[in-house]
């Protein structure tokens, strides 16, 4: 009769010891789940909060004014940090889309340091020289110089981890390069600007492209680390 009880004992106590080891695991395989979405959240990048504002011109006088002449003129874009977070540019990317007359979108991508060589008919920016596609152009925190005899880069071009934008800086092309003081061709035979056509992804002095004042292009910055746009705007070409 006593070994008849005892039996049944262990017969009641087996499945509440099931429950509660299902329990603990269940248990267990929560508290892994939710550290590790927790460390996905605390992974995850912001992005920086900044004013920017986005200029293109489709000829700018970059050499001589009058009276010394008619200066020689060139495709430019600016890019002016007007408030908000520093940027370092390292970690921008600059993507261009333009709808040419033929109805093709032309795309331009700028991501890093990237070097673009001048023309041999430039006194300070021949073949063998090199530009930024963008510099911030600051004299005071950088110096004059943007043109270098290397295409290793320079501090204030458009990726080197010391170009960071701050409130007031101006990105540039290297229009004031592209050409002499006193070419005098005016603009209607407008210089090619390296810097513009790596940002655009073609030559903007070429008509066959249509690129002129009144055009539009979609201008989009993102900030890499977030992968989020910083800035996404359709600009009016002047």
């Amino acid at each position: 009769m006593r070994v008849s009880e005892k039996t049944l004992s262990e017969h009641a106590v087996s499945p509440v010891v099931g429950v509660m080891l299902m329990l603990v695991v269940v248990i267990i395989i929560a508290a892994v789940v939710s550290a590790f979405a927790g460390g996905l959240a605390t992974k995850e990048q912001k992005a920086p909060v900044s004013v920017l504002d986005v200029s293109i011109h489709a000829l700018e006088n970059a050499g001589g004014m009058p009276p010394w002449g008619n200066g020689y003129y060139a495709p430019t874009m600016t890019i002016q940090h007007v408030s908000g977070d520093t940027l370092p540019t390292k970690d921008l990317r600059i993507l261009t889309y333009f709808k040419n007359p033929s109805g093709s979108t032309m795309r331009g991508n700028l991501s890093g340091e990237i070097a673009v060589a001048g023309n041999d008919t430039w006194t300070y920016y021949t073949v063998d020289q090199y530009c930024g596609v963008l510099f911030i152009n600051d004299p005071k925190r950088f110096g004059t110089g943007a043109v270098e005899d290397s295409d290793s880069g320079r501090s204030n071009w458009f990726g080197n981890a010391s170009a960071v934008l701050q409130t007031g800086d101006i990105l540039t092309t290297p229009a004031q390069f592209c050409g002499n003081y006193n070419d005098n061709t005016g603009p209607t035979k407008p210089h090619k600007n390296t810097g513009m056509t790596y940002l655009l992804g073609f030559d903007a002095t070429d008509p066959i492209h249509g690129f002129r004042t009144g055009s539009v292009v979609n201008v989009k910055i993102v900030h890499i680390p977030s992968g989020k746009a910083i800035f996404d705007k359709d600009v009016v070409v002047e």
